[in-house]
């Protein structure tokens, strides 16, 4: 049994695709997933299951779009993954206000010619770094103002994105690590 967090983009934002995180661990729980737990209304969900992250993915979002009618994009990552991700963020030391980091979370590692031809629009001192499957974001002006964007890294990365500030993934970390000792 591995433990997992899965991130679902665009669930209870500005008013659409509202989905009660009740509802949603009752659908994964009676879908055959272990320790079922969300974090906030956002779609952060974590679990266990003997399924790898790409069967997780594809099992959720026909789950959303069976039961809801969604067509949501679902990545999945280890709870390793996750604290890995955490732990090389290349501008945590050098930033002051956690408020302004982001990490964008892709379904795939890029390949090398798409990262190095990646052509971003950016805001005034905007920076970021791709490592793996995670881009760090620092937005020093605030993330309303950066131009970076979920569809931007798709399309130019040719794979599934979703993003969430710094203070949630700190709290994903912690939430990750009670879900080992569950299990």
């Amino acid at each position: 049994m591995n433990n997992y967090v899965v991130l679902l983009r665009g669930i209870n934002v500005g008013g659409h695709n509202k989905l009660p995180m009740a509802d949603l661990r009752t659908l994964l729980t009676s879908n055959g997933y272990i320790s079922v737990s969300t974090y906030i209304q956002s779609g952060n969900i974590l679990l266990s299951s003997d399924k790898n992250p790409a069967s997780i993915n594809k099992h959720i979002k026909d789950l959303l779009k069976n039961e809801f009618d969604y067509n949501i994009p679902v990545i999945t990552i280890t709870a390793d993954e996750l604290q890995k991700c955490y732990q090389e963020n290349p501008f945590f030391t050098e930033v002051k206000d956690i408020k302004f980091l982001h990490v964008t979370f892709l379904d795939k590692t890029p390949n090398i010619s798409a990262i190095e031809n990646l052509n971003l629009n950016t805001y005034k001192g905007d920076e970021f770094l791709i490592k793996n499957k995670f881009v760090y974001l620092h937005t020093p002006d605030g993330f309303a103002k950066t131009k970076f964007s979920n569809q931007q890294f798709e399309k130019q990365l040719v794979t599934i994105a979703t993003t969430r500030n710094w203070r949630t993934v700190t709290k994903l970390v912690e939430l990750s690590k009670t879900i080992k000792k569950l299990n």
